[in-house]
């Protein structure tokens, strides 16, 4: 997983090479805390106890825009439309989340090619899945450019491709400003 910051020179390749190397949708996070990563990965396959902090999303995400360069950065490669992605804290998810807010089996992500979005749905998992500090409870919701995603307290930008490689492209070293 790379940062913004590591990914800026990017910018400067064509935005077909970087969709097509790198997929259409991207998750950006805050880097996890190492404490809360270990603490997540000693718990492996154990029940989630630990409880979100729900009223701290809106802060979060804020906080995370604040600090954009230092982001970890996720690709979502989808290889066929309908293809889903597991999201938990086990190492069999498609994308695994280190943090004990997190369940083990917590959420899925849809491909939709049509729409070229994803959707996402809350796996029944203890802490919920939220879009925009606002919970799921058992309905998919599309994802869109610029939406906040959070597991428990996992928070997550999902930005469409092109949108990142437009931002990185404008901050690139010798880009035309």
């Amino acid at each position: 997983m790379s940062s913004v910051k590591e990914l800026r020179a990017l910018g400067r390749v064509d935005v077909g090479t970087f969709l097509a190397e790198h997929g259409p949708v991207v998750l950006i996070q805050q880097p996890p805390s190492p404490v809360f990563q270990q603490v997540a990965q000693q718990m492996g396959q154990a029940r989630t106890v630990f409880m979100a902090h729900r009223t701290r999303l809106a802060d979060r995400l804020m906080a995370m825009l604040q600090g954009f360069e230092h982001l970890q950065v996720v690709f979502l490669k989808p290889k066929m439309d309908g293809e889903v992605f597991a999201v938990g804290r086990i190492e069999t998810c498609s994308l695994v989340i280190h943090d004990p807010s997190v369940s083990k089996f917590h959420a899925l992500m849809r491909w939709s090619a049509a729409e070229g979005s994803c959707y996402v749905r809350d796996a029944g998992s203890m802490n919920g899945t939220f879009v925009n500090a606002v919970p799921l409870g058992d309905q998919e919701q599309q994802l869109v450019d610029g939406d906040g995603l959070a597991f428990g307290d996992a928070q997550f930008l999902y930005v469409r491709s092109e949108t990142l490689h437009a931002h990185l492209g404008a901050a690139a070293p010798g880009a035309a400003r």
